[in-house]
C-alpha cells in the first residue's frame, strides 16, 4: 500500500506567519480586513493565501523547504500545505477567493471606498486578480487560482479562448447527473474529456470543483449559511480544503477514471482496518492544487489492493459509504458530496454555527497541528423504492426503513479544519469514530 509521511513544517509556517504580522503591523486598513475575516467568518487571513510576498530571502525559504518555480518567481514548499511565497521588499497578501468581482465590490462597499479596483484577468482564466487596498507598501489583492502555470501573471483570453472557456464550463455544469450507478459515473467521461480538449485538465478540473461546491452547498444548511457569511466579504469557498465524494465499489473505479481524465493523481490511500470496512483514495490536481477524498466500502481482504485502479467486486453487505450510495446515490451524480471540508478558526466556527443552530459533532481529530469536526448532518428524503428495496435484499430492516420514510437519513455535513504546522495530511486513525457514528443505520436525529 502507498504511503505518503506527511511532516510538519512549522518553521516554515512561522516564516509566512511573520509575513502576514509584519505586513499587518503596517497597514491599518488590512489590519481591519484580519478582524473582519475574524468575527464574520471565523477564518484567519492565512486560511486564504494563495501566495505572499514580502523582505525575506532566497536563503531564508531554502532552508525551511521551499523550492523556487522556474520561470514564475514563486517559492513553493513541496511537502507543506502552505501559500506560495515571492521574495519582494513590499509586503502583498492575496487571497484565494471564487470571484475576485465580487470580492472587488464587497470591498469597496463596505469600507466606502468608492469604485471598485479594475479586475485583471478573463472570465474563467488561469488566474486573475485585483488589488483590494495598498497602505504602507502593503498591497492586499484577492485572485482566481485555477492553475499554477499561470504563476501570477493575470491570463487574458483571446475570443476563441473565451468562448471555449465558456463550452468547457456549459459541458460539465449539464452532466448527466440523474442517472445511476457504474454506467451512469461512465457516462460522465465524455463531459471531461471534451472539457479537457477545450481547456486543458487545469481549468476543465477546477470549473468542475467549483460547480461540484455550488452543487452540494444547495444541499446543505450549514454551507449555505457559512458560505452567506464568508461571500459578506465576496470571499466564496476560497478557503476549502477538500472535497469528499462517496462511491459504490462497482462505480468507483469509472469514478477514478472520471477524476483522472480531469488530471488527478492519486495520493496516499486510506485503510483502517477490518473493523471499519472502509477506505479512501486521496487525489490531488498537479496543477489547479484541488484535492479530493475519494470514500468507499472495502474488505480486510483488500488492505494491500490498489483499489482505485481494479475494479471492486460486490461483496454482498454494504458498509456506512455502500449504505450512503444505496440511499442517496452517487457523489458525483445526483448525490453531490458528502462533505466539503474548510480551513477555519476552529473553536471559533463550531460557536459560531452553533449560534445559527447548526451543532457539530465530537472532534475526530484534535491535535495541536489537525483539528477536525463534522457539523451535525443534513437530512435528505430517500425515495420510497430504494428503501422497499433495500428491505427486501435485507440491507435494512423495515423498522429503520420508516424511520428513515418519516425523517430522511444523514446525508451530507460541512466539515470544520484548522491545520498547523504545514501539515499536509489526514487522520487515519480516529475519522473511523465518525464514519462509524455516520452510519445511515444507526445515525438518527
Amino acid at each position: 500500500m502507498s504511503t505518503y509521511d506527511w511532516q510538519l513544517h512549522p518553521h516554515a509556517e512561522a516564516l509566512v506567519d511573520r509575513l502576514v504580522t509584519e505586513a499587518t503591523g503596517k497597514s491599518t486598513e488590512l489590519a481591519a480586513f484580519t478582524d473582519r475575516l475574524a468575527t464574520e467568518t471565523a477564518t484567519r487571513p492565512q486560511d486564504w493565501l494563495d501566495t505572499v510576498a514580502g523582505p525575506v530571502t532566497e536563503e531564508e525559504l531554502a532552508a525551511v523547504g521551499y523550492r523556487l518555480v522556474e520561470q514564475s518567481g514563486l517559492w513553493r514548499h513541496p511537502g507543506a500545505q502552505l501559500p506560495a511565497v515571492i521574495v519582494a521588499e513590499h509586503y502583498e497578501l492575496v487571497l484565494r477567493v471564487d470571484d475576485i468581482a465580487a470580492a472587488a465590490t464587497s470591498y469597496a462597499r463596505t469600507t466606502g471606498t468608492g469604485t471598485a479596483a479594475p479586475l485583471e484577468g478573463s472570465p474563467l482564466s488561469g488566474y486573475r486578480r485585483v488589488v483590494l487596498t495598498e497602505q504602507n507598501g502593503v498591497l492586499l489583492a484577492c485572485a482566481e487560482r485555477r492553475s499554477w502555470a499561470a504563476g501570477v501573471q493575470p491570463q487574458i483570453f483571446s475570443d476563441e479562448q473565451a468562448r471555449a472557456a465558456g463550452q468547457a464550463w456549459q459541458v460539465l455544469a449539464e452532466r448527466p447527473r440523474t442517472l445511476t450507478g457504474p454506467a451512469g459515473v461512465r457516462a460522465q467521461l465524455p463531459a471531461a474529456r471534451t472539457a479537457v480538449e477545450l481547456v486543458g485538465p487545469d481549468l476543465a478540473a477546477a470549473y468542475f470543483l467549483q460547480q461540484e461546491r455550488e452543487y452540494w452547498q444547495r444541499h446543505n444548511t450549514a454551507g449555505t449559511l457559512q458560505h452567506a457569511r464568508q461571500d459578506r466579504l465576496g470571499l466564496g469557498w476560497g478557503n476549502n480544503d477538500h472535497h469528499t465524494f462517496r462511491s459504490s465499489r462497482a462505480a468507483f473505479a469509472p469514478l477514478i477514471g472520471f477524476l483522472t481524465l480531469l488530471g488527478f493523481r492519486t495520493r496516499e490511500r486510506f485503510y483502517a482496518g477490518a473493523q471499519a470496512g472502509w477506505g479512501a483514495q486521496v487525489l490531488e490536481h498537479p496543477g489547479c492544487g484541488g484535492v479530493i477524498f475519494a470514500d468507499v466500502d472495502l474488505t480486510d481482504s483488500e488492505v494491500d489492493l490498489d483499489f482505485a485502479h481494479v475494479p471492486l467486486p460486490e461483496t454482498g453487505r454494504y458498509g456506512t459509504v455502500g449504505m450512503w450510495c444505496a440511499l442517496h446515490g452517487e457523489s458525483v451524480l445526483g448525490a453531490g458530496m458528502h462533505h466539503l471540508e474548510g480551513q477555519f478558526s476552529f473553536d471559533e466556527l463550531a460557536a459560531s454555527l452553533a449560534e445559527l443552530g447548526q451543532p457539530s459533532m465530537r472532534p475526530f481529530s484534535d491535535q495541536p497541528y489537525l483539528r477536525q469536526a463534522f457539523t451535525e448532518a443534513e437530512w435528505w428524503p430517500v425515495p420510497a423504492d430504494r428503501l422497499a428495496a433495500l428491505v427486501a435484499a435485507g440491507h435494512l430492516d423495515s423498522q429503520r426503513a420508516a424511520e428513515i420514510a418519516s425523517t430522511g437519513a444523514a446525508g451530507s455535513h460541512l466539515e470544520n479544519l484548522a491545520r498547523r504546522g504545514g501539515f499536509k495530511g489526514f487522520n487515519q486513525a480516529n475519522v473511523s469514530v465518525t464514519m462509524r457514528a455516520t452510519d445511515p443505520r444507526e445515525y438518527r436525529r
